[in-house]
């Protein structure tokens, strides 16, 4: 593949993927800087990665294996622990006066999910992630390096601290 149709390739993929490539590393990290930081990182990887893509999953499969080893390796470079899934950094968008109220008690609930989610291992909190961006368990699965079966009851374990979470926290 030329340089010119590898860029054309990185730029489709981008615009393609972009979003939920960000919404990972917002699941990853909660720092603006550190998100940019994760994100130019598995730009660079994609890129150097792209020639070798040879078809043989879905270019999102692909692309989420990419997210996730990424993440982890940049958690290794980055000792720092930081919160998972805080929006501390993140404008609310503007709600109409009359769906305010809808609007905040769903940021209130979203934060207390955001919380128990704080509270995962980072290997459950990359797949309650994975689970939320509406990926298949086949391609978890295969993100994960796992069997589906073990993705199976790993989403069972993690709903159910989930929803355990919740209930001590008053929030279920």
């Amino acid at each position: 593949m030329s340089v010119p149709e590898k860029e054309q390739k990185l730029k489709e993929l981008l615009a393609d993927h972009k979003d939920m490539i960000y919404r990972l590393c917002y699941a990853y990290l909660h720092n603006k800087e550190d998100i940019e930081d994760l994100f130019q990182e598995i730009t660079i990887n994609i890129w150097n990665h792209l020639d070798q893509f040879r078809g043989a999953s879905k270019i999102s499969t692909w692309i989420y294996r990419i997210v996730v080893n990424s993440a982890l390796m940049y958690n290794k470079k980055d000792k720092k622990r930081k919160t998972f899934f805080s929006n501390s950094d993140i404008e609310p968008p503007i709600a109409p006066i009359d769906e305010l109220d809808d609007y905040f008690e769903k940021e209130k609930r979203i934060e207390q999910l955001n919380a128990a989610i704080n509270q995962l291992k980072k290997q459950d909190r990359l797949i309650i992630s994975l689970v939320l961006e509406g990926v298949k368990y086949e391609e978890i699965a295969d993100i994960m390096g796992m069997t589906m079966s073990y993705v199976g009851v790993k989403i069972n374990r993690v709903k159910t601290t989930l929803f355990n979470l919740l209930q001590e926290n008053g929030n279920g």
